[in-house]
């Protein structure tokens, strides 16, 4: 198989934790099968890389977000967090868990538009 650039954008906060830790999951499946992930979280998922916001969160089936945020982290798939999402709840990149970074709107609009992406939203 081919590998691709897939780019995960994630919306999905504390009250659809579930749905945050299965997108998450399958970011980590996609990285561990070759192909080359980013994940861009927004809105309220920013706070999944607030250090210690993913600590005892779970999918139904049992997967641990932390434990797949720290997969993704240790493959090298860049975690963004949207700026104007981190501005507006006063969270700075101190509080950012390592292998994340803040990123603007026009950086993932760059990626959702370009050839080499392909793009899923949670």
């Amino acid at each position: 198989m081919e590998s691709q650039k897939l780019l995960f954008i994630l919306s999905k906060g504390f009250e659809k934790s579930g749905g945050a830790t299965r997108a998450m999951q399958f970011a980590a499946i996609a990285a561990k099968s070759g192909h080359t992930v980013e994940v861009f979280l927004i809105d309220d998922a920013i706070h999944w890389a607030q250090m210690g916001m993913a600590e005892g969160i779970r999918s139904s089936t049992g997967e641990h977000l932390k434990d797949l945020l720290d997969e993704l982290i240790a493959m090298k798939s860049p975690i963004h967090v949207c700026k104007a999402c981190a501005d507006k709840r006063l969270i700075s990149p101190d509080d950012l868990i390592e292998g994340s970074r803040i990123s603007t709107g026009a950086e993932l609009v760059q990626m959702m538009a370009s050839p080499e992406y392909k793009v899923f939203t949670f």
